[in-house]
């Protein structure tokens, strides 16, 4: 396990399982929280596909174009830097897919990307219409390789109550069992994958 704390995710779909895949590649292990399993996340439902600036279609794609496609499609509402950098880590992520085995649509020896979401020219990576569930089955096998390794400790059916708070920095979780209903709180650092705003800030 190491000579670090674990680290807390919130959250075991597409962010939490590639949180704690990334975690435990460099030796940290990690406690994966989740009200479902895995197998039942949002994510699974996907179809549509994933956005990368591969350039297999032979249209001359780049990752600025892309940058410059997905500010346009939210109305330059995003922040510049989160979408510079997903756009030019989204080949990155595309090949580590691939390397995972997610058998992303496939002719003649190269992807086929397809034309998705406000982009200009053919960059989604897709499988038909089960995208989420390819990736989200490749990521779950990475994550079992790494928890047999006794890096990664998995809690689906347990529900996150709580961040634990001191002194304006987040010490940890209050987390409760589903099943039994016993409430535990567990130290350390803290991501959480939990998806969109999920009642964290009252009031909004």
């Amino acid at each position: 396990m190491g000579n670090h704390e674990a680290v807390n995710i919130i959250g075991a779909g597409f962010a939490g399982l590639s949180a704690a895949c990334a975690l435990a590649k460099e030796g940290f292990s990690c406690r994966l929280f989740s009200v479902q399993p895995s197998e039942r996340a949002q994510s699974v439902l996907a179809e549509g596909g994933l956005n990368a600036a591969l350039d297999t279609m032979g249209e001359g794609d780049r990752p600025e174009e892309h940058y410059s496609d997905t500010l346009k499609g939210g109305v330059f509402l995003a922040d510049p830097n989160a979408v510079k950098r997903l756009t030019d880590e989204a080949p990155v992520v595309a090949a580590w897919l691939g390397r995972l085995g997610a058998p992303f649509h496939m002719k003649d020896g190269r992807l086929v990307l397809r034309n998705f979401g406000g982009q200009k020219k053919k960059r989604t990576l897709y499988a038909r219409s089960s995208t989420g569930k390819i990736m989200m089955t490749a990521l779950i096998d990475e994550v079992r390789r790494y928890e047999a390794a006794g890096l990664v400790e998995r809690f689906p059916h347990h529900e996150c109550v709580r961040v634990l708070i001191s002194g304006g920095c987040c010490e940890g979780v209050r987390i409760r069992d589903l099943y039994t209903d016993e409430v535990r709180d567990y130290s350390g650092r803290t991501i959480l994958c939990c998806g969109g705003l999920t009642g964290i800030f009252p009031g909004m």
